[in-house]
């Protein structure tokens, strides 16, 4: 399965490093004398069979030059993420940055025209201000659905069997898989011809069933076929279609048959990688720079493997795809259900550990190298040939042959040959008008449009996208800035919403100047009835200390006077003061009750004031107000969001599928092959060293 992710050198200008074909083949010929080219690929309904060009180039230039080209058959068929809900057996499924992030799917998948898996990933969005938390408040059908249906890739499917986790390909039976594999090319032919306009689509609708048939047609006349066995007849097919001739020295093989692992095969440079990671003397060094060479990425270093893991799986037929395990006592295999291979030490040459497997599994098991330490294998043998993009893990292959040289480990490896193509620009040499989907519709500003027109424009467009992409990630948080943007990009639309907009704004902002000095009034009244209220407590605590200082002791006078029966004017003088000291307390308590009167005046007065506010601030007007806002507020996001998004799948899907367009586009589209033609007389060549040396 491609993997799509920022290449460490810059991608856009790669054409320019190229060699032409002439000095390609001089290279080829003086260099590299006898040593054959190998291009491989999981499927055929991609860009494999676009390297029918290199032979064409060959034939003209380097005749006797041998290219083997074939299926990875022992890579896995799919996997799939427990995120994704699938139904038991087979599906076709869509892949985006949600509940199918971690899709893995290599054998069945399609692309229709124009389509690729870009996927607009949630990182990527969110980098240029896309806010998915607020967008997903308000979306009809929730966070989830937002996600999955945002960051789809588009034009893209794949084929998974829900049943199996750990399934080769080779190992699936094409009468069990024909039904689903027939669907998935009917999606994937239908969606290309519904991008042609009659009468080409007409014309094109019987090429698609013409294809399907041969597919029928294979599985009726083997029935005991895997799909990789269709796949590796039908690459031929596609080469012999596609250059309109029967190619010679074209060997066809399979992953399975080339790494075919027993004691007449283990000497064989391609298995010198593993050389290096079973002698004891180099094993260690290997392992730390196949660790280190990984690191940042999604393949995982050695220790996620059980005990003794080497970088190399082997493949038995019948029991699948296991990673190989040095120990003490014998060679394990990791697989669904585990193999042990006892031997009273550890093999210490691929010579070694051959010989215990085919004493122990026969001669029918095949051994390959995980990511990186595949793409050694091959380049110890033959020169890779690979499309501009294609493969992933080159760079840290180059890395990690820099690390092992530096630990002292030289592997001699042969460089890649990557072939570039003009796919979109050669789109002029047929005569054809194109239905664009909507992304790219919005984007060349027209729905239809003809093929020269589209291969004139399309770097413009793309272009244009990829700064518009630029200029949206540099807006401000300010929802104007937004709205601003959108109507100057989106012009019919967005004035009038911002209109409604600043009407809204307005309003609220009307009602607010209204509510402020209220809310202002309502606070000093609220912060002076708690003073007034403070100065009731004070003139309590007054009043205490007046009793017990001034009336209480001249109260217990007179009592005790009383009770000495006692009279005269001491009495009299002591009642009279009693009096002036109780007109005292009076004036206190109505002191007293007039504060705790205002207090509550201005308390009653705060809350009507409050309740002013909030009538203001949550009455219909501000109500529907607020609710324009949020509205637009909302559709302006969404509106960012499908912008992006849209730019994304224009600036990187078109450039992505310039260099690796599925083959089977060409045969469909333009069955005289004017479109492929000009794609392999304008392809560019060049040499990418992986050996540091």
């Amino acid at each position: 399965m491609k993997v799509i992710e920022p290449a460490r050198r810059p991608r856009s200008n790669t054409m320019a490093y190229s060699e032409s074909f002439d000095r390609i083949a001089f290279r080829l010929r003086n260099e590299f004398p006898g040593v054959e080219l190998l291009a491989m690929g999981q499927t055929v309904y991609w860009d494999e069979p676009m390297k029918a060009i290199l032979r064409r180039r060959l034939d003209e230039r380097f005749p006797e030059a041998k290219m083997v080209i074939g299926i990875h058959d022992v890579d896995y068929f799919s996997r799939i993420p427990s995120t994704l809900n699938v139904p038991a057996g087979w599906a076709v499924v869509p892949h985006n940055d949600g509940g199918s992030r971690d899709l893995w799917v290599a054998t069945g998948e399609i692309s229709a025209l124009f389509g690729s898996e870009t996927i607009p990933t949630r990182e990527l969005l969110a980098s240029c201000g896309v806010q998915f938390d607020k967008i997903a408040k308000d979306f009809p059908d929730g966070r989830d659905a937002l996600i999955n249906t945002t960051t789809e890739a588009w034009g893209w499917r794949g084929l998974v069997h829900a049943d199996s986790e750990n399934e080769i390909s080779c190992a699936v039976r094409l009468e069990d898989v024909l039904p689903h594999l027939t669907k998935l090319l009917e999606w994937g032919f239908n969606r290309s011809i519904e991008r042609l306009v009659e009468p080409d689509a007409s014309r094109t609708r019987s090429r698609a069933d013409e294809l399907i048939a041969e597919v029928r047609a294979y599985a009726d006349a083997h029935p005991d076929a895997s799909i990789s066995d269709m796949f590796g007849d039908f690459l031929a097919r596609f080469y012999t279609r596609l250059l309109g001739y029967q190619p010679t020295n074209l060997e066809v093989t399979a992953a399975s048959r080339l790494f075919r692992f027993d004691k007449s095969t283990a000497g064989l440079p391609r298995f010198n990688p593993l050389r290096v990671f079973l002698d004891p003397r180099t094993a260690g060094a290997c392992q730390k720079a196949y660790d280190l060479a990984v690191q940042g990425s999604d393949t995982y270093a050695l220790d996620r493997f059980p005990p003794g893991a080497i970088p190399f799986d082997l493949v038995v037929p019948g029991r699948g795809r296991g990673t190989i395990c040095l120990r003490d006592g014998g060679v394990a295999l990791d697989l669904e259900e585990p193999i042990s291979l006892p031997t009273d030490t550890p093999p210490s040459s691929p010579e070694e550990l051959a010989d215990l497997v085919e004493r122990h599994l026969g001669r029918e098991a095949s051994l390959i190298g995980k990511a990186l330490t595949l793409v050694f294998m091959i380049a110890s043998e033959f020169i890779f040939v690979l499309n501009e993009q294609a493969s992933a893990y080159v760079p840290r292959c180059e890395k990690m042959a820099a690390l092992m040289k530096e630990r002292g480990v030289s592997l001699p490896l042969y460089p890649i040959l990557r072939i570039g193509y003009h796919t979109w620009d050669s789109l002029s040499a047929c005569d054809a008008t194109f239905r664009l989907p909507g992304h790219l519709g919005a984007a060349f500003g027209q729905g239809e449009i003809t093929s020269k027109d589209f291969a004139d424009s399309w770097r413009r467009t793309a272009n244009k996208q990829g700064k518009l992409l630029d200029r949206i990630s540099r807006l401000s948080a300010v929802a104007d800035d937004l709205l601003a943007f959108l109507a100057e990009q989106q012009t019919e639309l967005w004035p009038g919403r911002i209109q409604a907009y600043m009407e809204a704004y307005a309003t609220i902002r009307r009602l607010s100047e209204r509510a402020e000095p209220m809310k202002a009034e309502s606070i000093r009244l609220r912060d002076l009835s708690h003073r007034i209220k403070q100065k009731v407590q004070r003139l309590e605590v007054e009043k205490g200390e007046h009793f017990r200082q001034a009336i209480k002791p001249l109260k217990d006078r007179i009592a005790y006077l009383d009770v000495q029966a006692s009279a005269g004017t001491d009495v009299e003088a002591l009642v009279e003061e009693l009096r002036m000291r109780e007109r005292t307390r009076s004036d206190l308590e109505r002191e007293i009750e007039r504060k705790r009167e205002e207090a509550m005046a201005a308390h009653n007065r705060s809350l009507e004031l409050k309740r002013a506010v909030r009538a203001l601030e949550k009455g219909d007007e501000a109500q529907k107000a607020r609710e324009t806002l949020r509205l637009i507020e909302y559709e302006a996001e969404l509106a960012r969001l499908r912008l992006v998004r849209d730019a994304i799948l224009v600036s990187r899907g078109l450039t992505y599928t310039n260099y690796r367009p599925s083959a089977w586009w060409f045969m469909l589209i333009d069955p005289e092959l004017k479109w492929f033609n000009r794609v392999a007389e304008t392809a560019e060549f060049r040499f990418e060293k992986i050996d540091p040396a």
